[in-house]
Formats: C-alpha cells, sequence, structure tokens
C-alpha cells in the first residue's frame, strides 16, 4: 500500500505519517516542494541511520529518499496513552526510567532530539553531532533562552525534566496557561509544584532538570529511584550493589553471590530481568 490521503494517521508541521499496513508506518514530507519538509525528513533518516537498532529506539525497517518507514505502535504516543487510561504508578515511573535511558542512548551518540515531550519522545528534527536542529520545544519544554541559540545538551535535560513530569503528573507543565506567562515563570525559576508526585527522589531528580544541575544525561540516571521491590531487596541483602556502567537502571547487576542467596531462599523468588523496551509506543515516530 502507497501513502493516500485516506491512511494519513498524523500531521505535522514538516510532514505526515501513512499507515502502511498493520506493522508500518511511513513519514513523508507534507509538501515534497517545500525545502523544510523534504530537509526534516532527510535529518530523521540519517539520524536513524546513524543511530542503529537498540530497543530504546524506534524500530526503522527502512529509510529510501524522501520516506522514512517505521514500526506501527499500537498503542500511539505515551501523551495519548497515559490520558486515556488510568496506569498505576509503578507503570509511570517504569516509563520514566526507559525514556531516561532512551535519551541518554540518543545523546551518547552525538544526537539531541530538540523537541522531547511525551508525545514526541526522541522526534528527529534533530542536532545530528553538532548540526543546527530545524525544530525547538513547546513552551512547556523550553528552556529559557535566546530562540536563536542552538540546541543543547542543557536545554534537552530541561526537556526531558518536563518530560518526565507529564509521564508522572498526566499533563504538562504549566499545561493550559499562555506561552509568555510560562516563559517568565521559567526564567524567574518557578517551576510548577511536584507534590503531587509521591516519591521523594522523582521529585528531585526533575527539578534538578529545570534547574540545570545535570551536565550530562548519565548524571540524571544515578538518581534514578529504585522500583519498591528492588528497594526491598538492596535494604534485604548487603551484597547487592548497583552498577550503571553508563546505561539507565533497567535492573541491578547483582553478583552471583546474590543471586544464589535470592534463589535459596525459599520464601522468596524473584527473576530480575531487564526492563523491555517501552512496548508498544513510540519512540520516534513524532511528526516534525
Amino acid at each position: 500500500m502507497e501513502p493516500t490521503q485516506q491512511n494519513i494517521i498524523k500531521i505535522g508541521q514538516f510532514n505526515a505519517v501513512h499507515k502502511i499496513n498493520g506493522s508500518v508506518v511511513r513519514k513523508i514530507p507534507l509538501d515534497k516542494s517545500d525545502a523544510y519538509n523534504t530537509r526534516a525528513v532527510e535529518i530523521e533518516a540519517q539520524v536513524y541511520r546513524h543511530l542503529g537498532r537498540h530497543k530504546r529506539i524506534a524500530r526503522c525497517p527502512q529509510c529510501r529518499e524522501g520516506c522514512i518507514d517505521l514500526q506501527h505502535e499500537a498503542n500511539g504516543d505515551l501523551d495519548s496513552y497515559l490520558r486515556n487510561h488510568c496506569r498505576s504508578d509503578r507503570f509511570r515511573h517504569r516509563m520514566a526510567r526507559q525514556t531516561i535511558e532512551a535519551v541518554s542512548i540518543i545523546h551518547n551518540k552525538g544526537v539531541i532530539p530538540s523537541d522531547l515531550s511525551a508525545q514526541q519522545l526522541s522526534d528527529f528534527g534533530s542536532s545530528l553531532q553538532g548540526s543546527d536542529a530545524i525544530i525547538m520545544e513547546n513552551a512547556t519544554h523550553f528552556l529559557p533562552r535566546d530562540e536563536e541559540t542552538p540546541n543543547t545538551l542543557q536545554s534537552d535535560t530541561f526537556a526531558l525534566g518536563s518530560t518526565v513530569y507529564e509521564i508522572l503528573v498526566g499533563n504538562r507543565p504549566y499545561e493550559g496557561l499562555e506561552n509568555e506567562r510560562i516563559q517568565r515563570l521559567y526564567s524567574n525559576k518557578t517551576f510548577p509544584s511536584v507534590d503531587q508526585i509521591r516519591h521523594v527522589s522523582w521529585r528531585t531528580l526533575i527539578l534538578k532538570c529545570w534547574m540545570s544541575e545535570y551536565k550530562v544525561t548519565s548524571d540524571i540516571q544515578k538518581d534514578i529511584p529504585f522500583p519498591p521491590l528492588i528497594s526491598h531487596i538492596f535494604s534485604w541483602h548487603p551484597l547487592c550493589r548497583t552498577s550503571y556502567l553508563g546505561q539507565a537502571f533497567l535492573g541491578p547487576i547483582i553478583p552471583q553471590k546474590c543471586i544464589r542467596a535470592f534463589t535459596s531462599c525459599s520464601c522468596l523468588s524473584v527473576s530480575i530481568m531487564p526492563l523491555a523496551r517501552i512496548d508498544n509506543f513510540r519512540h520516534g515516530c513524532g511528526v516534525v
């Protein structure tokens, strides 16, 4: 099946997404005669080729001239899913952890997504290895700065804080306020209350993103709180230690002694596996 007006599922500023079949969507320029439209698709294709395959990156079967094919994710974007489904804190924490990991992987490859949000996770109208991005964040995710200033790791980190906030809280920071007012508040370092988030470690992580206290994404990963079960296990057994190895926490790296101690306990059956990719959500299938 080829892209038609009937199979468009989303339209953005520069491109449109068509559902080709049950497993593939195709991004093409909104107007092939417009240089910005075609450039946006070219940049995104370059980024996908540069990133390669990873469980946290949208699967890209192929990039051809003028189009990008991506695996169709059944649940759409994360923002819409969370707004339409009442999900547990545990689920939201897992989404936040995996989102931070995905952004860290992208940053480590020299890519700055430049438009982070729960709706546009890893959307690539990006800066690739120092090149200028063609898009910028929404006001709710925008680090106050001259709009002509290039996107940086610092601006992406600020946007990541807002993204984690919306995943955990269920709406964007200062949602409903005018853009100019949001920017005035941010410029004065007046941020939304994080009291709705019960876990103090998540509150601290978000505020540190907004206050630009992180220099690199790997520093954010070190502040990701353990899931409750893992925290309990760690407090129970002194041999357990965490190793990040430059990646987000997906599960502790547990010494074999510790694993044997767990499995030898008749009262405790624990299977500790790395979390899978954010199943059935777009990580890169947003629309520019």
